[in-house]
């Protein structure tokens, strides 16, 4: 008896401390906490492709570190933006992960919205975003799978395909976060996977505790990953040994697991570091590339190389990645839209490194996914020579320069490269417009 009532009362006091915390935590309010807690409400799940975005939520989502801040709607269908679909409208629709989605701007400011009424064979589109944060190659073909199949009359898609879907910088995976692709098989291998991630996204997002705890969580497992490396490398300079964590070659052996970045699941990561801050409410998509005035000189950080290397000294593409590859060119054959895969130069090394006539390794993925679409007759559209228009200076006589395109170590594109991609897509999808 005397061991079920402490039971008892160890249970009750239990609650009461979950209770109190949890009553803590919204009268507290935490900047951070309440950022990740936005998303997480304008998130929801989803049983073919884990997560997908809330239908009818509107949020007013506000970056704890002041990074960007705006109205994140989603319609009835679960796509960012508050317009709903015309019935009997030509579609043109946006695919792809956070940077489609448009982390980092309102509704009104993503490129894709900012395409909304392009004229395409002489009629105009309306433009939907289907892009919903951390999707690889798998989350795509499914998302637009089942999109597709509730909205009549798509002509267009543009599946923007991004480079941690399948590949991962050398200093990321040493931390041990895996591209996107490489989760998702991993996780198509663990057949209780999708209960287990429901159970604890559902959880999560009805308790700010929970979500405080996951988020802890997660964050203690990226600064182990972070301080393993460091004392490794101290140990391998002072020559104790060799230390495994710096062979590239044997990172990506031996069987891993997702790092669940709490970055990589809500905001996505596009490798690279922004240092600079930039403030671009005055812009105005007239004013987006007003000159082209690039080369900028390329930072220290940045190591370029002469030429691109030859298709055949790069590593195939994975086996996951041409298998949804594959499914999405088969879907656009089978319901009579056009599949336009997208290559954005999202990695600010190799804008650097293409404007002064150089080539950064980290465009190696873009060389990879167009040869697997361009020789099932695909055509790729990809804007590097468009990157020169990021530097000039706008209708007002302010200079501007290639990190103002994008949120400071962030990677998203900010208001002005939002636009600048808008207007790089409008001028190409014109120019290619027969060929569409």
């Amino acid at each position: 008896m005397d061991f079920a009532k402490k039971s008892f009362f160890g249970l009750v006091f239990l609650i009461l401390i979950f209770l109190g915390t949890e009553a803590g935590l919204v009268l507290l309010r935490s900047p951070s906490l309440q950022y990740y807690r936005d998303l997480k409400l304008i998130h929801s799940f989803h049983p073919d492709y884990y997560v997908a975005l809330e239908p009818g939520q509107s949020k007013y989502v506000s970056h704890f570190a002041g990074k960007w801040e705006g109205q994140f709607s989603i319609n009835s269908l679960g796509l960012r933006g508050k317009e709903e679909p015309i019935p009997g409208k030509p579609k043109l629709l946006c695919l792809g992960d956070s940077l489609v989605m448009g982390f980092g701007v309102g509704d009104s400011d993503t490129f894709c919205q900012l395409l909304d009424g392009i004229e395409l064979k002489g009629e105009a589109r309306q433009a939907l975003n289907l892009g919903v944060d951390a999707y690889g190659s798998r989350g795509s073909y499914y998302r637009l799978k089942d999109i597709s199949s509730k909205l009549d009359n798509v002509k267009e898609v543009l599946f923007f395909i991004s480079p941690n879907d399948f590949d991962m910088p050398e200093v990321l995976a040493k931390k041990g976060i895996l591209p996107d692709d490489q989760t998702d098989a991993i996780r198509e291998k663990d057949s209780n996977y999708a209960r287990n991630f429901k159970l604890q996204f559902i959880l999560t997002r009805i308790s700010y505790t929970l979500q405080a705890l996951k988020l802890a969580y997660e964050q203690i497992q990226v600064t182990f990953a972070v301080t393993k490396l460091s004392v490794c490398k101290e140990l391998d300079s002072a020559g104790f040994y060799r230390c495994r964590l710096l062979d590239g070659d044997e990172v990506s052996t031996g069987p891993k697991k997702p790092s669940g970045n709490v970055v990589s699941y809500f905001e996505s990561s596009f490798f690279r570091t922004v240092k600079r801050s930039n403030c671009d409410s005055d812009i105005t998509p007239t004013s987006a590339v007003f000159g082209a005035m690039c080369p900028e000189p390329i930072p220290s950080h940045v190591t370029c190389t002469d030429s691109a290397p030859s298709l055949e000294t790069l590593p195939s593409l994975p086996e996951l990645t041409q298998e949804y590859y594959q499914k999405m060119i088969d879907l656009a054959k089978e319901r009579g839209f056009k599949l336009v895969p997208v290559i954005l130069p999202i990695q600010i090394e190799e804008i650097y490194c293409y404007n002064n006539g150089k080539y950064h390794p980290l465009e190696n993925y873009a060389t990879r996914a167009s040869a697997f679409f361009e020789k099932r007759g695909v055509k790729v559209l990809r804007f590097k020579k468009e990157t020169a228009s990021m530097c000039g200076f706008d209708q007002n006589g302010k200079k501007f320069g290639i990190l103002d395109h994008y949120i400071p170590e962030d990677g998203h594109f900010t208001k002005r490269g939002n636009i600048w991609a808008a207007d790089s897509l409008k001028a190409k999808l014109k120019e290619t417009d027969l060929a569409l």
